[in-house]
């Protein structure tokens, strides 16, 4: 995808759209997005997962420094850390990146699916087949890319839309990736599946990342991918594919682990535990 360009979103406006605009009517308010980031050299996506393990695509793929905002104010301070590692999660698109230090408590971190998902494999010269995409199926998912209007800077050049999850498709080639995805087909307005605010991705989205709301409490299904076109999937119509995170949680979860930073608290329990040790040696 090329660099620069905007999310599409119908029936977009700076006010419910926007986060940075920070209005009341923005469509995500209320949630915590403190926790999704853009680098500030060439504004790639990457959302945090744990303290200091962060998710993007490996096609676009985040490094040097990312920033961080709070909330949704434009004038708050932001968190500035520098990507140290990263690696690619196997042969798929999605890309994992470590921080050179936690992040404050100030930032969020989400919760991932994990859950498999299966489906048909594509065959010779045919359309990729279509499946269920298990529990978010016909869930009302946000998609993140970047503003239509507002150019402000990288780190707060995200606006947010809606779509359906259309279904799951198995194995799409990407980029030289092998990708268990989701897809939002982009519905023509008035269609029954059509949604307010009606997203599909463009240039410079890759890496954004997807959530559902479930009960209240985000969790990231996957990580943006491609666009698609009519006659590319089983399914008639235009859309927009994201990297599934469920079929490579083993992956992800053991890289969180191996990456895993003591909590604050921890610390403050291993010092006590250090000092009493120190003490027990001094007695005679």
């Amino acid at each position: 995808m090329p660099a620069k360009a905007d999310i599409t979103i119908r029936d977009f406006s700076s006010a419910t759209n926007d986060r940075f605009t920070n209005d009341p009517a923005f469509i995500m308010n209320g949630f915590d997005l403190s926790g999704v980031g853009l680098t500030t050299g060439g504004g790639r996506w990457a959302t945090a997962i744990s303290r200091n393990v962060l998710i993007g695509a490996f096609h676009f793929s985040p490094g040097g420094q990312i920033e961080f905002s709070t909330d949704n104010n434009p004038n708050s301070q932001m968190v500035a850390r520098s990507i140290v590692s990263g690696t690619r999660v196997g042969d798929t698109d999605l890309y994992l990146a470590v921080l050179n230090a936690p992040l404050p408590n100030s930032i969020a971190h989400y919760s991932y699916a994990t859950e498999s998902v299966s489906g048909d494999l594509p065959g010779a010269n045919a359309p990729f087949p279509v499946n269920p995409a298990g529990i978010y199926q016909g869930m009302n998912a946000y998609l993140f890319g970047r503003s239509p209007v507002d150019h402000s800077g990288f780190p707060r050049d995200q606006a947010v839309g809606r779509n359906l999850v259309t279904g799951y498709s198995e194995n799409v080639p990407f980029n030289g990736s092998d990708n268990d995805s989701i897809l939002f087909e982009f519905d023509n307005e008035g269609a029954p599946d059509a949604q307010v605010f009606e997203a599909r991705f463009q240039g410079g989205d890759s890496g954004g990342p997807a959530f559902v709301d479930i009960d209240g409490e985000l969790r990231l299904i996957g990580t943006n991918a491609f666009i698609y076109g009519d006659g590319d999937f089983t399914n008639p119509g235009i859309g927009s594919g994201i990297n599934y995170t469920g079929n490579q949680a083993d992956f992800i979860g053991n890289f969180i682990a191996a990456n895993a930073v003591p909590e604050p608290g921890s610390l403050l329990v291993l010092s006590s535990l250090i000092a009493l040790l120190a003490r027990r040696r001094q007695r005679p």
